[in-house]
């Protein structure tokens, strides 16, 4: 169902274009991601790459004007077959979708070349567009190497860390403590407005509460705790400034159920400063 105002003006009055603000790109929280698997020879690699990591696309807009039509969500790359409208005409203000760290050398896999943006459109027909968003995300294991093994983000700890395998972790293993005030500190950089930085943990009837907080700021208690083991759960995520930042993790030392898992850690790419393609469908 389409929202609509009443239009004050006379039928030959153009409008303007309505208000429209995409919001950082964010992790959908409490999902988890897919397992980094070495992918099919058709990804032209034999590295763990994850290409099922699940984000949400968010904005708000108004037209005080006329009020709006609706909004348009689009999509560009070989996934779509050139660029095509996704979702036309939703009141909604979300759309999900699936991130992904893969970027072969030998070639793009058909999935892996994507892009989104959405148009805002009044009753008038003016519209307004975000920029191109672009669902890459950067994917650290526990330790903040990368699925190659690389250095990737620094990673420093303070008490006791042990090193955890199974095949059900993201690329194997996590590190775990059961240590109250154990702590693991991630060293991340930003370097475009908007991007957003996420935990991911394993979860389980014996693990416990995890501190996070950023720059040394208020700290997020964040349960860990679930009836049934739960992999690779994204449980925080925050949205951060240009510039470098700390991220920390600290076991609470939860009574009966210490354990606390870091599994991987992630950040998306922000939106980026190009305009959108032009429209090759409807």
């Amino acid at each position: 169902m389409r929202t609509t105002a009443t239009d004050s003006h006379p039928n030959t009055y153009d409008g303007t274009s309505p208000s429209f603000t995409m919001n950082p790109v964010q992790f959908r929280i409490g999902t988890s991601i897919d397992d980094a698997e070495a992918p099919t020879a058709t990804l032209c690699e034999t590295s763990p790459w994850n290409t099922n990591i699940p984000l949400r696309l968010s904005w708000s807009g108004s037209d005080a004007t006329s009020g709006l039509a609706g909004y348009d969500v689009w999509g560009a790359g070989p996934a779509f077959g050139g660029v095509n409208k996704e979702v036309a005409g939703t009141t909604a203000t979300s759309y999900n979708l699936a991130g992904y760290n893969y970027g072969g050398d030998c070639g793009e896999g058909p999935l892996w070349d994507r892009s989104y943006w959405v148009v805002s459109t009044d009753n008038r027909g003016n519209t307004a567009s975000s920029n191109e968003v672009r669902p890459d995300v950067q994917v650290w294991q526990e330790t903040g190497r990368d699925q190659f093994g690389d250095p990737g983000i620094t990673m420093a700890r303070t008490g006791t860390w042990t090193a955890s395998s199974c095949t059900c972790f993201n690329n194997g293993k996590t590190l775990y403590s059961t240590a109250a005030g154990a702590s693991l500190s991630y060293t991340v950089s930003a370097d475009r407005p908007g991007q957003t930085v996420a935990i991911v943990v394993e979860k389980n009837a014996n693990r416990g509460t995890a501190n996070i907080s950023v720059d040394g700021g208020t700290a997020t208690a964040v349960n860990t705790q679930a009836s049934s083991p739960t992999h690779r759960v994204i449980v925080w995520q925050k949205t951060l400034g240009v510039g470098t930042h700390t991220v920390k993790v600290t076991n609470a030392g939860t009574a009966g159920h210490s354990r606390v898992d870091v599994d991987a850690v992630m950040l998306t790419v922000g939106q980026g400063n190009s305009s959108p393609p032009e429209p090759s469908g409807d």
